[in-house]
C-alpha cells in the first residue's frame, strides 16, 4: 500500500502572534469597536527624560519672586521723563517706555585721516534722496576701520552720508560728496557725518522715506524695547532649559515664554506717580537694571527677611 503523504509543515504550523493580533484588530474594527493602537515615541523622547511637572511651578515661582520683590520705580535723584502732559497710568506703563527715545537713525561724526596718495575709498549711491555708502573700497576708510577701537568709530556699507568736511570745505550734496571722497590727500583730517540705521538689516524696509521716524521705527529702536528684548532672551533661555528637562511637549513652551515676557515687561516699563510735586514728571523711566543685578538685589532682600524671621519667629507667628 502506498504510504500516506506527510503533513505540510506550513499547514500544521500555528499562525504567528503578530498575524493573530492583526486579525483581532481587524475583527474589532469591523464590529465598530475602538481599538487602542501603540503610538511610536518621537525623536525628542529618546533624548529627554520622562515628564516631570515640578519644573514649571518652580520657574513660575521664580518669576513671581522677581516681580514681587523688585521695585523698579524706587528712583533716587532726578527722574527721566518718558510721558507727556495728561498721560494716563495705563498708557505710561504699557507703551510710553517702548516709544520714548526711539529713532530710526542715529547720527555720529567719524574722523578719518587721509593716507598718503589715497582717497577715502567709499563707493556711494543715492537711495530715497539720501547719499548712501554702497561698499567700502581700498583706501583711508578701510584702514581706519581696521584700526578702530569700537564699532561706533567705523563706517559701514549701508550708512548714510550727510556731510564731508576737508580743509574747511564742506560737502553736503551728492555731487560734492562724491568729489570729496575721491580726492586724494596726505595727512588731512576728514570729518564725515554718518547716519546709521538702528534697525537690523531685515527690518530696515520700515524706515519712513521722509526721514521722520514712524511709530514702528520708534517701537523697534527705543531703549525700552531693547532692554525688554535683552531681559526676555535671558529669562526665556532659563525657561527653555526648564522646559527641556521637564520632558513635556512643545505645547507648554508658550507658558514659559509668557512668564519670561511678564518679567521683561516689569523690568522695562515706565512708572507713573500722581503724587509728585511741580516740575517732577508723573511718567518716568524705571531703573532698568540688568537681570543679574536684579536677581542679586532680590536675593539680598529675601535673605534679610529670612534672617529677621529666624531671629524672632514668634512675632511673625502672632502677626
Amino acid at each position: 500500500a502506498a504510504a500516506a503523504p506527510a503533513p505540510s509543515s506550513a499547514a500544521s504550523a500555528p499562525p504567528a502572534p503578530a498575524k493573530v493580533e492583526a486579525a483581532k484588530v481587524e475583527a474589532a474594527k469591523s464590529k465598530g469597536k475602538v481599538v487602542a493602537t501603540e503610538v511610536k515615541p518621537g525623536l525628542l523622547s529618546y533624548l529627554r527624560p520622562k515628564p516631570r511637572w515640578i519644573f514649571f511651578p518652580v520657574f513660575a515661582a521664580v518669576c513671581a519672586w522677581i516681580i514681587a520683590l523688585n521695585d523698579q520705580c524706587d528712583i533716587k535723584g532726578k527722574k527721566k521723563d518718558c510721558g507727556y502732559s495728561g498721560i494716563t497710568p495705563n498708557a505710561c506703563k504699557t507703551r510710553a517706555c517702548f516709544l520714548k527715545g526711539g529713532k530710526g537713525y542715529e547720527k555720529r561724526t567719524v574722523k578719518v585721516t587721509l593716507e598718503q596718495g589715497a582717497a577715502l575709498g567709499l563707493s556711494l549711491s543715492r537711495r530715497d534722496g539720501a547719499v548712501v555708502v554702497s561698499s567700502i573700497l581700498e583706501g583711508s576708510v578701510s584702514l581706519h576701520n581696521a584700526a578702530a577701537a569700537t564699532s561706533e568709530d567705523v563706517i559701514l556699507a549701508g550708512d548714510g552720508i550727510t556731510r564731508v568736511a576737508i580743509d574747511g570745505k564742506v560737502a553736503t550734496n551728492l555731487a560734492d560728496i562724491e568729489k570729496a571722497v575721491t580726492r586724494p590727500g596726505a595727512g588731512k583730517a576728514v570729518e564725515i557725518d554718518v547716519l546709521r540705521s538702528r534697525l537690523p538689516s531685515f527690518l530696515q524696509w520700515v524706515h519712513d522715506k521722509g526721514g521722520t521716524p514712524n511709530m514702528v521705527e520708534k517701537l523697534l529702536s527705543s531703549p525700552g524695547t531693547l532692554h525688554f528684548v535683552s531681559v526676555w532672551s535671558r529669562v526665556g533661555g532659563v525657561g527653555f532649559a526648564a522646559w527641556y528637562i521637564s520632558g513635556y511637549s512643545p505645547a507648554s513652551l508658550p507658558l514659559y515664554a509668557t512668564l519670561s515676557a511678564a518679567v521683561a515687561w516689569e523690568l522695562s516699563r515706565c512708572c507713573h506717580d500722581e503724587s509728585v510735586g511741580a516740575g517732577v514728571p508723573h511718567c518716568f523711566r524705571s531703573k532698568r537694571d540688568e537681570l543679574p543685578k536684579v536677581v542679586q538685589k532680590v536675593w539680598a532682600q529675601t535673605s534679610e527677611k529670612v534672617a529677621q524671621v529666624l531671629k524672632d519667629p514668634r512675632s511673625y507667628a502672632r502677626w
